[in-house]
């Protein structure tokens, strides 16, 4: 199943301005869900860039980490869930596969997988949940 999403924050800087052995950005980044999961994201990442930089834009390369907490519904049902995420931004492309780790409320059963899917400027989560 396909979800729609919207970037409507991304806040990124690095982790250490000191140490530029050690290029690690972090980023606060929201997502507004509408599908049949509905609702908004919070998720933090970790960047390492890889051969490019954070001014290099939708045309860099980096290894990405991080955690997204949903809050909203799915399928009807009221809850949170988060997921933890590990992968590569490539050229505006991400492929960061994601597992749900702990689910709450309605959804405390919920269990599954996403990733992402981008199609000219529309971006998309691709799920694979079950209750």
């Amino acid at each position: 199943m396909e979800v729609t999403f919207t970037v409507s924050k991304w806040d990124e800087k690095p982790v250490d301005d000191t140490r530029k052995e050690f290029p690690i950005n972090i980023a606060h980044v929201e997502y507004d869900i509408e599908g049949e999961l509905t609702g908004k994201a919070f998720v933090e990442y970790l960047l390492f860039y890889i051969d490019s930089t954070i001014d290099d834009g939708h045309l860099a390369t980096s290894k990405i980490s991080g955690f997204l907490h949903f809050e909203g519904t799915y399928k009807g049902k009221q809850g949170t869930f988060t997921a933890i995420e590990q992968g590569i931004f490539d050229k505006g492309n991400l492929d960061s596969p994601a597992t749900i780790i702990k689910a709450t409320g309605d959804l405390e059963s919920l269990k599954g997988s996403y990733n992402y899917k981008f199609t000219g400027e529309t971006s998309k989560m691709i799920l694979d949940f079950k209750f």
